[in-house]
């Protein structure tokens, strides 16, 4: 689900004709977002994920996608929630000319499915370090340093833009043929459930309407440095008017 900081007022996707999925669309539609996109699936549980929070703020999450529930959208941000459909997802929307931005998580459990995703049409790819390594599971540059990840990446696999993140050492963004490092700005953690969502959705979007890379990645640090000072998922995600610096800073 995209941070309500982005831009992106429509949401387009399925829900279960439960009381979780009736809470989502309640909270999407409090935010002002248009809910008419989103499908209630008769009879089917919405899918959660249930985290383990340590005291420290890390986390361990368990996930499970239950069938009938496969996603469209305008814009294709994917992850590997549904790792036997996402080749076939990249590919339709890269048939119809649309800009395809992959979060590789959670990890494969099998890596020859990342054999089935056709890179060619991939645009951006905001793995962390441990998804990063797996994305280059059986290339040398794998067990680099980190540092280098996002070159590898983009080399070896031929995606234009590829931005690791390295949790409390900030990113690395490979952008145009460019490298750059961006530290990460203070934060006070409580929570790391939905930084990386935060994080990757706000950063891609940016990406592509147009903002310069620098600009982005501190846009998309700053929605992650919010996340993880509360506890939470979404509603841990910052607001639009957080993000232009308005009440909630």
């Amino acid at each position: 689900m995209l941070p309500r900081s982005v831009g992106t007022r429509t949401a387009i996707g399925r829900i279960g004709g439960d009381a979780v999925g009736a809470v989502i669309r309640a909270a999407l539609a409090d935010d002002g977002v248009d809910t008419s996109g989103l499908v209630t699936v008769p009879g089917a549980p919405t899918p959660v994920c249930v985290v383990y929070t340590r005291a420290d703020g890390e986390n361990a999450m368990v996930w499970q996608v239950p069938p009938g529930f496969a996603v469209t959208a305008d814009a294709l941000l994917v992850t590997f929630d549904s790792p036997e459909e996402v080749g076939r997802l990249i590919s339709a929307a890269g048939e119809r000319g649309l800009r395809v931005a992959l979060n590789p998580v959670p990890l494969a459990a099998d890596p020859s499915v990342l054999g089935d995703v056709p890179w060619e049409k991939v645009d951006i790819v905001v793995p962390n370090e441990v998804e990063a390594r797996a994305l280059l599971h059986g290339h040398r540059a794998a067990d680099g340093p980190a540092h280098r990840l996002a070159d590898a990446i983009a080399d070896e696999l031929g995606v234009p833009t590829v931005c690791v993140t390295l949790a409390e050492r900030g990113c690395v963004l490979r952008i145009g043929g460019t490298t750059t490092a961006h530290p990460a700005p203070p934060a006070d953690v409580v929570d790391t459930t939905a930084a990386s969502d935060a994080f990757t959705a706000v950063l891609c979007a940016r990406l592509i309407v147009g903002d310069g890379s620098a600009a982005a990645v501190r846009e998309a640090q700053r929605a992650a440095a919010l996340t993880v000072a509360r506890p939470g998922s979404y509603e841990a995600l910052p607001t639009a008017a957080e993000l232009r610096g308005g009440p909630g800073i």
